[in-house]
């Protein structure tokens, strides 16, 4: 398994690819729903967008109007030697912060929606635009979620709530 996922790449993809995706059937597998406030917030989650071997974005949640997103990126995992598929999934993460463009604020132990998570805080900076991060990573069912909520570096109490917008699904 390629787990590795780099950030600026997510960051880039967010910026580029998102407004591209339209609508419903690649979160059917995801073990959360999408659940928007407002007519403001729009899913987009008809077309999985690949990324690698792998790994695919399968949905975009945006607010275009507070310049605000949130990309759902899935891995399908590969029986691996490694201990645990979630320390191999943040490996990744952790080595695209090796790219200048990659700042590293917070990496945090958590639980999302009952699993075991971890959420990394950090900036992009390409072309002269910050954007502030926040991604929320996790493994259930063979495969790997990850969760990225962005917008500018001012927005960073509403890029936290936007977490909020996933709940558990009903089993």
């Amino acid at each position: 398994m390629d787990a590795k996922l780099p950030i600026v790449q997510i960051s880039l993809v967010v910026a580029l690819l998102a407004p591209q995706l339209a609508a419903a059937g690649t979160l059917d597998d995801a073990p959360f729903r999408v659940v928007v406030p407002n007519a403001e917030w729009r899913v987009d989650d008809s077309t999985a967008q690949p990324m690698g071997q792998d790994v695919f974005i399968v949905a975009t949640i945006s607010n275009s109007n507070a310049l605000l997103k949130s990309v759902v990126v899935k891995t399908d995992l590969k029986k691996t030697a490694a201990a645990s598929p979630l320390d191999e999934l943040c490996a990744g993460i952790r080595d695209s912060f090796a790219n200048p463009a990659v700042k590293k604020i917070s990496e945090t132990n958590t639980t999302f929606l009952g699993y075991k998570a971890r959420t990394f805080a950090y900036e992009v900076t390409q072309s002269g635009q910050t954007t502030y991060n926040e991604a929320t990573v996790f493994v259930t069912d063979g495969k790997g979620w990850t969760i990225a909520c962005v917008g500018r570096p001012d927005q960073k109490e509403e890029i936290r709530k936007i977490i909020g917008l996933y709940r558990k699904k009903s089993r």
